[in-house]
């Protein structure tokens, strides 16, 4: 296992390996990859619609006192060479991606997740939080699998399916996906319907857990399987099975009312 020091590294190898080798899907880190010259943050630039998106990553800390390390990283982004060439960030085309790890999951972190999440100054945030046992939970279960040939993300997702709710693995990768925006497998639809009914309950979950230790306020099981259950039908009614799209909506419906 590597270094807490370098878990930023870890994550996103975790990322490159279900996105067949490169941190965005159908890119080349060597053409996305952009050389912040720091070793906190790296930055990946999406070429493949008719506008460019910015994802930057950051592992986020906190220290003694219960201070986080958010200030320091957006000062090291904002007085970086590159955006003299790529411009200021702005929250329409820029992701800021921060990830944390922690000793525990607990309810006093859902608060301060959405206090960042919900703060689009800048960069639209994501908060990717797991511990050190479900990041070797995943890991462990992810050698297996790639060992008899399943390494793409659908399969891993297919494979996901079989395990139990509330298992260590489960719980990092639905969260993963549910972080980090640019998640793009292909199902057929067959697959799609299954992974709606599995989604619909990990990310249930995540979401609704999250907004419920925040401010106390409780949708129903029934409202929030029915909001997700929608966004689902619609994808793949539509045809379009877009991980980012779906995950956006999802977020926008509950995250943001």
């Amino acid at each position: 296992m590597k270094t807490e020091a370098i878990m930023i590294d870890v994550i996103i190898d975790i990322i490159r390996l279900l996105n067949e080798g490169n941190v965005l899907p159908f890119q080349k880190d060597a053409e996305t990859k952009i050389d912040l010259y720091n070793k906190d943050v790296e930055l990946y630039i999406d070429y493949s619609g008719s506008e460019k998106k910015y994802y930057y990553f950051a592992e986020l800390k906190m220290d003694d006192e219960k201070d986080d390390n958010l200030p320091q990283i957006e000062d090291i982004l904002r007085n970086n060479e590159a955006f003299v060439a790529i411009g200021e960030p702005n929250p329409s085309d820029s992701y800021m991606i921060l990830l944390w790890q922690i000793e525990n999951i607990d309810e006093s972190i859902y608060p301060y997740v959405i206090k960042i999440e919900e703060n689009e100054f800048f960069y639209k945030k994501y908060v990717f939080y797991y511990t050190r046992q479900e990041l070797k939970s995943f890991m462990d279960w992810y050698h297996v699998l790639s060992e008899k040939g399943s390494s793409a993300l659908t399969e891993i997702l297919e494979a996901l399916q079989f395990l139990d709710e509330g298992d260590a693995q489960v719980d990092f990768l639905t969260r993963l996906l549910a972080k980090v925006p640019f998640f793009n497998p292909v199902f057929p639809k067959a697959v799609m319907n299954d992974f709606d009914k599995m989604v619909q309950k990990r990310i249930d979950g995540i979401r609704q857990t999250q907004k419920e230790k925040a401010d106390g306020t409780r949708q129903t099981q029934k409202e929030t399987v029915g909001i997700i259950n929608n966004i689902f039908n619609e994808a793949i009614e539509s045809g379009n099975a877009d991980i980012e799209k779906i995950s956006d909506a999802i977020y926008q419906e509950l995250m943001e009312e």
